[in-house]
Order: C-alpha cells, then structure tokens, then sequence
C-alpha cells in the first residue's frame, strides 16, 4: 500500500515544483483517501473511528476546493472552511479518547499554552495588514482552531502511549507549518518553492497523525 501512496505523493510534489496544476488534479483527491482507507484496515481503536474519518473528509473537502482557489476566491474560502471543520473534528478527538483518562500534560502544564499563543498572535500581526474585511475574522478564527488542535495534540501526552502521541503531536506542527505558509506566502510575502513545501509538511502532517491514531488502542 506505501508504494501507491508514494507514487501519489511524488506525482503531486512533481506537479507543484513543475507548476502542473493538470498533475494535482489527479492525484491530490487520492492523498486523504488512501489515508483514509489505511487508517480503517489497520485502526486498533475502532470507538473514534467515525470523528477520525469525518477529520479526513473535511481535510479532503478543504484539499479540493483549495485546488481550485485559482479559479474563483469564493473556493478559497470554502476550502478555510473545511479544513476548520477537520480542526474542530481533531480537537474532538484529542481531547475525547484516550487510553489512560485523567489529565493530560498541557492539564498539568498550563503554562506551556503561552507558546502557542504567542506563536498564533505573531503570525495574526504580521498577516493582518495584508487582510481586508471579511478575511481578518475568517483567517483569526481558523487560526484560533489550529493552534487549539496542536495544544490538545499535545495534551494526548500521558494519556496515550507515547509513540502515538509523539506521531500526532510532530504531525500537528507540521500542519501548523503548512497552514502558516499558506496564510504567510497568500498575504505577506512570497515564499520560494511555496506550493511544493506546503504540499510536503501537509502530506506528511496527516500521514502522521493518522499514524499516531492508529497506535492509539
């Protein structure tokens, strides 16, 4: 199975450095799907199953209407709008299951909090001179539930054991990295080889945090 998944990854990382939007269009719908499809054959865990897979939905609803953001904004903004949705799933399902039960470590360790914060309030001032109407409520909310999904990430630590949490948590912050140069390279400034490095944190943020999950039992 890791074979196809590799011939899909290489094929839209070849279409984002050669610019062949052709390329995404046939292979980028395939990324969450075979996640999808591993995740339910090998999942120890099969109470979190129906959250876990509506995250993979709304990440592959977010994932095709971004594709075509080119086209029309409205697209963007649908796109915003389903990975918020796979956001608030993850939140969900960080902070419902567990293995153990109890508090987790961000419980314990409120204060580490602080760093998200800061990390989400940094990026909100150096973006927002680049938002106009609308899209400073939509970008701030979203943002709000990224960092909120990486903090419950990291929250699963002593709830879990800890291979799965460390798959998860490093898998948050990839996502966090990719949605940061999303956001900084469409209303700051231009980053070099923006779409291929987006496309690599994002892949491999959802391959391990599904891989993480799969730990979970």
């Amino acid at each position: 199975m890791h074979l196809l998944f590799a011939v899909i990854v290489i094929v839209e990382l070849l279409g984002r450095l050669m610019d062949n939007i052709q390329m995404e269009y046939f292979v980028k719908p395939l990324i969450m799907i075979w996640i999808a499809v591993y995740f339910m054959l090998f999942a120890k865990k099969t109470a979190f199953t129906i959250p876990v897979l509506l995250a993979f939905f709304f990440s592959w609803v977010g994932d095709n209407l971004l594709m075509l953001s080119g086209k029309n904004e409205l697209f963007f903004f649908a796109g915003v709008g389903g990975f918020f949705c796979a956001q608030v799933t993850y939140i969900y399902t960080f902070s419902k299951f567990s293995e153990t039960g109890g508090k987790g470590y961000l419980q314990k360790n409120p204060w580490l909090s602080v760093f998200f914060l800061a990390y989400i309030a940094g990026m909100l001032v150096l973006l927002f001179p680049g938002l106009e109407g609308m899209m400073k409520p939509i970008i701030t909310i979203y943002a709000l539930s990224l960092i909120l999904m990486s903090m419950m990430a990291l929250n699963r630590s002593g709830r879990v054991g800890a291979m799965s949490f460390k798959l998860v948590f490093i898998g948050s912050l990839l996502f966090l990295l990719s949605d940061s140069m999303i956001a900084f390279n469409k209303f700051h400034s231009e980053i070099p080889l923006a779409g291929f490095l987006i496309m690599l944190t994002y892949i491999a943020a959802q391959y391990l945090i599904m891989r993480g999950l799969i730990l979970e039992e």
